[in-house]
């Protein structure tokens, strides 16, 4: 089954704990100043997140040594959905006041928003100093951990999250997944178990049991799961689109467009369900239709593996074998031990006329296939998010 995600699991915390700064303005700043910061207060209380935001900037024109200022900025821009410019805005109060963190837990909470865990690790650690963040900030920490791959990290974090909150399901779903990851089955099967009795219903039981039929080979009964799954959660990110990938991976491509297309109503800035779009128009040998839904999942995600092979695959059907040639060397690049971006490669190579480059990028495919079969009991690998 896909690679499990974790942005969900976080969402509804998160979003409640964020707030805005209510430090005290310095006697010394500008009247002016004031009177802006003022309005733009007065406008997000409203829900007025567009003049509070612009209110806000003008001020910060005027006194740019406001921490108070930039934090409330960052949480308009959050509201809006703004990640990225909320997190700049939130790294503007971070330098003007490191020691903080409250400040340093919304940052990292931005940048992991943003889709950059790697860099809110750091102001994440020090967010667990703030004591109304703690449990957040680690819970944010395990999931950043989770998903750049350093289980053991994730595990230290959550688990002492799941201290505090030995029945949340969030956490109990995140620590079956993580101990799954390093090993410890029976760690994973606790978790598992714990989930089952204290959240029978939950959404993330129904997806748990999902996988499970799905690893068992019984795709009818995983396909059940989820659908329950998405029957308790409607809205839940991710679930439509594990509901999609798992048609696409049975070939059942015309099923696979519904979920998939709810997934970029329900979370437009989630880059897979996107490229798995521009397959399936592939697949129908319609570059054309492909192009717009891997280029949007590139965008979104500028180190999408799969996005730069899939547009050089649409720009070969198209002929364009320049450009075909300069996403698959990217894809190569990112995936240095897949046959697949090697293979396209190596065929768009031979017909551009460069036909020894391509004979070699051919010949890493028979290399990496026969250290495969090198490899006694190795379990097939499949194409993950």
């Amino acid at each position: 089954m896909v690679e499990f995600g974790c942005r969900r699991f976080v969402m509804a915390v998160m979003l409640a704990a964020i707030c805005a700064s209510t430090y005290g303005l310095q006697s010394n700043v500008r009247q002016e100043a004031a009177r802006h910061f003022e309005r733009a207060s007065l406008f997000a209380k409203e829900g007025k997140l567009e003049e509070a935001a612009r209110e806000y900037q003008i001020g910060l024109r005027i006194d740019p040594s406001s921490v108070a200022a930039y934090d409330n900025l960052g949480v308009v821009y959050f509201k809006q959905g703004d990640f990225r410019h909320a997190a700049n805005a939130f790294l503007s109060a971070h330098r003007l006041r490191r020691d903080d963190p409250a400040v340093s837990f919304n940052l990292g909470l931005a940048l992991f928003k943003a889709g950059d865990c790697k860099a809110a690790l750091a102001p994440l650690t020090q967010g667990i100093g703030s004591q109304q963040h703690t449990d957040d900030a680690r819970l944010l920490l395990g999931t950043c951990y989770f998903e750049l791959k350093q289980w053991h990290a994730s595990v230290e974090q959550l688990a002492l999250v799941q201290r505090e909150k030995p029945d949340d399901e969030h956490v109990l779903f995140l620590l079956f997944n993580d101990y799954r990851n390093v090993g410890q089955r029976g760690k994973s099967f606790q978790a598992a178990a714990r989930l089952i009795k204290t959240h029978p219903d939950s959404p993330f039981v129904f997806e748990m049991l999902g996988e499970a039929e799905d690893t068992e080979g019984r795709p009818q009964q995983a396909e059940q799961e989820l659908k329950r799954a998405i029957a308790a959660a409607p809205l839940a990110p991710e679930l439509h689109f594990l509901l999609g990938y798992l048609y696409w991976r049975w070939q059942h491509y015309a099923e696979a467009v519904a979920p998939l297309e709810d997934e970029t109503r329900i979370d437009p800035s989630f880059a897979p369900p996107y490229y798995y779009l521009g397959d399936i128009w592939l697949r129908r040998a319609n570059a054309h239709q492909a192009l717009p839904y891997l280029k949007k999942a590139l965008q979104l995600d500028p180190t999408y593996s799969l996005a730069y092979l899939g547009l050089g695959q649409a720009y070969e059907e198209l002929g364009n074998y320049q450009k075909s040639i300069s996403f698959l060397r990217q894809a190569v690049r990112r995936m240095p031990n897949d046959a697949k971006p090697h293979y396209w490669l190596g065929q768009v190579l031979i017909r551009a006329g460069h036909v020894k480059e391509g004979q070699d990028e051919l010949a890493a495919v028979n290399r990496i296939n026969a250290a495969k079969t090198k490899v006694p009991g190795r379990a097939p690998q499949t194409v993950t998010k």
